[in-house]
């Protein structure tokens, strides 16, 4: 059997255990116990370890948690943080790597909030990466609730090919909805966050010229919109239902698989 999850463990436990019930009571048929079990497994719920996550995508497509925390965010403590997704997921995100379709990276998230990461990195454009000092609207307490979420710390598999220019905030949800239940709008805190860790790791700047879509409602109404990621800092700004253009795309997380 494959090394899998504690909580992998804890599932074929329990599924063994329904199986020998159904066995007792003729309601399973023993010669498909076996198969039973080996369909669970090849479905892909195994521990993948970052070795194997960096040999399916790339290591220029994975950003480790010892990464995030030292080279990215100064962070002493190492978290320790099992990756959430099969590899039959991380295969299938390279493939469409690999045919140009998209952009997947898996990124170590601290899942710090937009507010703790601008008091992180700061407004001071001689220091990269940084926010832009403009686009202060968001300090102010009435921005509280979304500007202060934390989101679950962990790796994140994110598509940063951005899409779905020139749709307004709807319409984008209904594109997504297409592709299935598995995908959803990256939270704009781990796309901050992800965007940033990305450029302290290797340089590389993501959304310069694009604002990401995001989920939280801000005071006035209206979704965040946050990037055009430029020497000048990073933009939060918001944007209107209605409200479409080029720019104002979107970056897709794959939720996680377990």
């Amino acid at each position: 059997m494959p090394k899998v999850s504690k909580e992998v463990r804890s599932r074929i436990w329990s599924l063994e255990t329904q199986i020998g019930k159904g066995i007792l009571d003729g309601t399973h048929d023993p010669e498909k116990y076996a198969d039973i079990l080996q369909n669970f497994l090849e479905k892909g719920e195994r521990t993948v370890t970052l070795a194997l996550a960096n040999n399916i995508l790339g290591m220029n497509k994975v950003i480790s948690n010892w990464q995030a925390a030292r080279t990215a965010w100064l962070i002493e403590k190492i978290p320790d943080c099992d990756i959430y997704y099969h590899e039959e997921t991380l295969r299938q995100c390279a493939e469409e790597n690999a045919q140009g379709k998209a952009d997947w990276r898996l990124v170590y998230c601290h899942g710090l909030s937009l507010r703790e990461q601008r008091e992180k990195r700061g407004t001071d454009r001689n220091k990269q990466p940084c926010f832009n000092k403009e686009s202060n609207w968001w300090l102010e307490s009435k921005e509280d609730g979304w500007a202060t979420y934390k989101p679950q710390a962990g790796y994140y598999l994110i598509n940063f090919r951005d899409q779905f220019g020139s749709l307004n905030w709807n319409q984008q949800e209904q594109e997504i909805s297409k592709l299935g239940k598995e995908y959803e709008r990256c939270h704009e805190a781990i796309f901050s966050e992800a965007i940033f860790t990305i450029f302290m790791v290797n340089g590389e700047r993501i959304a310069e010229d694009w604002y990401h879509w995001g989920v939280s409602l801000v005071s006035s109404g209206g979704r965040v919109r946050i990037g055009y990621f430029r020497a000048y800092g990073l933009g939060v700004d918001r944007g209107w239902y209605g409200y479409s253009y080029l720019g104002l795309r979107v970056a897709l997380v794959r939720k996680f698989d377990h």
